[in-house]
């Protein structure tokens, strides 16, 4: 068998794509002062902080510091190509799915990995759209206190 049963790829047979994402991570670090910035947690215990620079309503620059294993890696770098020079709104559209094509396919057990790059880049936006709209929380609130009824939190964006 060289596919797991949903035909997704095995470990020994992910692409070159997968391993340059993981061995030479582009946009890895962060900006010194970045519009827009999230950390986000998967269920997995792995992180990823997502820094972004926007000029005229596009990722001008984004960088990345992920913390995990080597699919979280090769997904925020990933992500991270996909998404600098588009606008705002279309980095938003952004899906794991194409983090995932980007790397030429995900084990079924990692494509957590690629939804966690896409969740955090997300929320890194609307980090960047609530302090440009003047919308942030206070700083007194807690996240806990700012959350929807929904009671889950994956991702939280991080004060300047």
């Amino acid at each position: 068998m060289t596919h797991h049963d949903d035909g997704e790829p095995l470990p020994h047979q992910l692409k070159e794509a997968f391993f340059k994402h993981a061995n030479l991570p582009q946009n890895l670090g962060r900006l010194d002062h970045p519009q827009g910035k999230a950390t986000g947690i998967g269920s997995c215990g792995d992180s990823i902080e997502v820094h972004l620079a926007i000029v005229d309503h596009r990722i001008d620059a984004i960088r990345h510091t992920p913390k995990g294993c080597i699919y979280t890696t090769a997904c925020a770098s990933a992500m991270s190509k996909l998404a600098c020079g588009r606008q705002v709104e279309h980095a938003l559209t952004l899906t794991p799915e194409e983090v995932a094509d980007e790397l030429g396919g995900l084990p079924a057990d990692h494509r957590h990995c690629a939804a966690l790059a896409v969740n955090t880049l997300g929320e890194a936006i609307d980090d960047y759209l609530q302090y440009h709209w003047g919308a942030r929380r206070q700083p007194s609130e807690t996240p806990m206190e700012s959350l929807a009824d929904n009671g889950s939190v994956s991702v939280e964006p991080q004060d300047r």
